[in-house]
C-alpha cells in the first residue's frame, strides 16, 4: 500500500482476458475497505513473482485469490496494530472501512490507509513504532493439496430434421455451483462462453486430416465455428455451495459450462432419434452423418421381421 492510499497486488497468475485483475482486485478491496478502482493488480511477470504457471484448469481464482485474500487480511491486520498505537485504541476495538482505520463505534477517531503506509515508510528523526516491521505489505503464497471442483448440470432441447441431419437448440437450461461468486457477471459469461464452446465441440467443430496427417480444415470456411445465429438463448442457474477447502470458498468456473453441453445436446439428438435407433459415437455430429444414421436404423428396421418390426414401432412410440 502506497502513501496515497492506493494498493498494489502482484501475482504470477496470468491475466488472458478472463477478469482475473478485476476479481483480485474486488478481494484485495474487500479485506482492505477500500475500492476495487483503488487496486492495481500486476498479473504474470514473474521478474516479480517467481510463483506462476500460467491460466489453465479453472484455478487461478482458487490459488492467486486465495494468496490474494490472506496477504490483504495480513496487511490489515498490520494496519490495525499500527492504528492501535497511533489512536491508544485496542486493535480488537478496531475497524477498516472506507480507507481507513477507525474504532468501532467512535467514527471521528480514525486514521486514514495511506497514512498508516506513510508512517510505515519511516523518516529521519522520528520514532517507529515497537515491534512492526517497516512497509505496510505482505507476500502470501497458498498451496492447494485438495482440488476445489465445481458441479453442473445442463438440460437441452432440440430439434432434428431428419431430412437434412439439421439440429436446432431451442431451449438450453445450465445450472451450476461455482462456490462462492466473487463476480457474478464474470460468472455468467465464463459460463455463456464455455457453453458456446461445448456448442462447437457437439455440432460443428471437426479438425481433419488427410492419410499423411496434414491437415484438412485449416480456415474458417471448412473449420467451423458457432456464431450468433447458431446459439440459443442461454438460461444460467447457480447454486452457492462454499468449498471448505479454501478461505474464500470458491471453486473454479472455467470449465463448468464447457465439459457438460456436448454431452447434453448429443444425449438429446439421440433421445430425439430414438425411433431410429441413432447412438453416436464421436463429436462434432454433422448434418450428413446424422442423415446416414438415421438412414441406417430405417434400413435396419426395414429389415426386421413384420412382427418385430411393430414391436419395435411399438417400443419407440
Amino acid at each position: 500500500m502506497s502513501p496515497t492510499g492506493r494498493v498494489t497486488v502482484f501475482t504470477g497468475a496470468a491475466a488472458i482476458g478472463q477478469g482475473l485483475c478485476t476479481a483480485l482486485a474486488q478481494i484485495c478491496a474487500s479485506e482492505l475497505g477500500i475500492r476495487a478502482q483503488d487496486v492495481t493488480v500486476m498479473p504474470g511477470d514473474t521478474s516479480g513473482v517467481s510463483l506462476g504457471l500460467g491460466a489453465f484448469a479453472s484455478r487461478q481464482t482458487v490459488t492467486a485469490g486465495n494468496s490474494v485474500l490472506l496477504a490483504a487480511r495480513a496487511v490489515a491486520d498490520k494496519a490495525k496494530k499500527l492504528a492501535s498505537h497511533v489512536l491508544e485504541a485496542a486493535e480488537h476495538d478496531l475497524e477498516i472501512a472506507d480507507g481507513e482505520v477507525r474504532v468501532i463505534g467512535a467514527r471521528q477517531l480514525s486514521v486514514k490507509l495511506g497514512e498508516l503506509s506513510r508512517i510505515l515508510r519511516g523518516a529521519p528523526g522520528y520514532g517507529f513504532p515497537p515491534g512492526i516491521e517497516p512497509g505496510l505489505e505482505a507476500s502470501r503464497q497458498f498451496r492447494i493439496d485438495d482440488l476445489a471442483y465445481a458441479n453442473g448440470c445442463h438440460v437441452v432441447e432440440i430439434e432434428v430434421d431428419v431430412e437434412t441431419g439439421e439440429v436446432r437448440i431451442i431451449n438450453y437450461y445450465a445450472l451450476q455451483d461455482s462456490g462462492k461468486l466473487i463476480n457474478p457477471m464474470i460468472v455468467d459469461g465464463q459460463i455463456h462462453g464455455g457453453i458456446a464452446h461445448g456448442i462447437g465441440n457437439a455440432l460443428f467443430e471437426w479438425m481433419g486430416y488427410d492419410d499423411t496427417g496434414q491437415p484438412l480444415t485449416t480456415t474458417f470456411a471448412d473449420y467451423l465455428l458457432p456464431t450468433a445465429t447458431e446459439l440459443p438463448m442461454l438460461t444460467t442457474l447457480y447454486r452457492e455451495t462454499p468449498s471448505p477447502l479454501n478461505p474464500l470458498g470458491v471453486k473454479g468456473v472455467g470449465e463448468v459450462g464447457t465439459i457438460p453441453a456436448a454431452a447434453a445436446i448429443i444425449s438429446a439428438v439421440e433421445d430425439a432419434l430414438a425411433p431410429f435407433g441413432v447412438r453416436i459415437a464421436q463429436v462434432p455430429i454433422m448434418p450428413y452423418k446424422l442423415v446416414e444414421l438415421i438412414a441406417a436404423g430405417r434400413s435396419a428396421s426395414s429389415l426386421l421381421p413384420a412382427g418385430e418390426r411393430s414391436a419395435a414401432h411399438s417400443a419407440d412410440g
